[in-house]
């Protein structure tokens, strides 16, 4: 039923909640996972050009935080006991809300399982939230699991 699931995480404490969720799915239904970590901070080289920044130095830069998101996305897995469940490992730039549904069109799974903490601000009351976001322009189900502290 869910071959590949689509786990976006921020790789704060309350992504391991859609992490084991995802998990338990993808145990009892045979499945894969794709873990999507997206930084807004990244830019691209024009971006970058307009900014005046040392394309080198920012390179660099960006090189570091991709390796260090992709070992804590591992740490994740393997803290979770899944090392036996295939699991690829996603960095992307852009807005998390459009860079999920971007990933999601193009990979195409048949479930997200992301996380939400619910509304925190006045702008995520006016504009919504990411989880809004996903939910209305997703082209597959999304389970979204509530964040209970």
């Amino acid at each position: 039923m869910f071959k590949r699931i689509l786990c976006p995480i921020d790789l704060k404490d309350r992504s391991d909640m859609a992490v084991k969720k995802a998990i338990q799915i993808a145990h009892q239904f045979g499945s894969e996972i794709t873990l999507l970590n997206v930084h807004e901070e990244f830019m691209d080289k024009e971006e970058r050009e307009m900014l005046r920044v040392s394309v080198t130095k920012m390179k660099e830069k960006y090189s570091h935080i991709a390796s260090e998101s992709k070992e804590e996305m591992k740490a994740i897995i393997h803290q979770l006991h899944a090392d036996d469940i295939k699991v690829d490992y996603l960095l992307h730039s852009g807005k998390p809300e459009h860079a999920i549904v971007e990933v999601a069109t193009e990979l195409g799974p048949d479930l997200i399982v992301m996380c939400t903490d619910g509304r925190n601000s006045l702008k995520d009351f006016v504009v919504g939230t990411i989880t809004q976001h996903v939910i209305n322009a997703s082209p597959c189900p999304v389970l979204v699991i509530p964040n209970r502290k």
